[in-house]
């Protein structure tokens, strides 16, 4: 856990010749952030937050950026208790742990709602890929019954289009049809079932 620290929302000003900056990149755990060597500075690779501290620094500033795959941290560090006491009441803002967790956890929030939108665009991209080439030869758009024999597929939930696909591979479904679906419900994979039923569900 991150103790009660300096957040600044802003750029700190280095005040004293015994001011360094150190900094990591792309951290995932916020609360381990405090006992892994820092980059930079006074700190090159080998001193943690808490070894910086043991060496007499106290933090002047720091500030989190949201990274690719975690977080940013920029520490600066600061010898000038003084120095210190000036910045926090005129230039940042101090955060409580808890104040400091909570938007932590609104950035990850953030972070899993992008790779969900994301991870559904791919899906949808691939199943028109795979329903275009394969599928769509016979049941059409979606709406219309293959041969006028099978069920429309967009009136079809997952589960029912899941079921169905396997029935239809073990030879346990056959209403006539089944025999020319046989072939492609063996090839396709849980996945492409899938991207093909949130394709359709996307189509108007």
């Amino acid at each position: 856990m991150i103790k009660k620290s300096l957040y600044m929302l802003c750029t700190a000003s280095i005040l004293s010749a015994s001011a360094t900056m150190c900094y990591k990149k792309e951290h995932m755990d916020p609360s381990t952030i405090e006992k892994v060597a820092l980059n930079g500075g006074e700190c090159n690779g080998t001193l943690s937050v808490v070894d910086m501290k043991k060496n007499g620094y106290q933090i002047d500033s720091m500030k989190i950026q949201d990274g690719k795959d975690g977080f940013n941290y920029i520490y600066v560090f600061n010898k000038n208790t003084q120095n210190t006491m000036a910045l926090a009441n005129t230039s940042g803002i101090i955060l409580t742990d808890a104040e400091l967790t909570a938007r932590l956890e609104k950035i990850q929030e953030a972070k899993k709602v992008k790779k969900v939108e994301k991870d559904k665009v791919s899906s949808v991209d691939n199943g028109k890929k795979i329903y275009d080439t394969t599928c769509k030869k016979c049941h059409g758009d979606g709406t219309i019954k293959a041969y006028n024999y099978t069920r429309a597929l967009k009136t079809m939930t997952l589960e029912e289009m899941q079921i169905s696909i396997r029935d239809i591979s073990n030879g346990e479904q056959n209403n006539g049809m089944g025999i020319l679906m046989q072939p492609y419900a063996n090839m396709i994979t849980a996945k492409e079932i899938v991207d093909i039923y949130n394709y359709l569900n996307q189509i108007k």
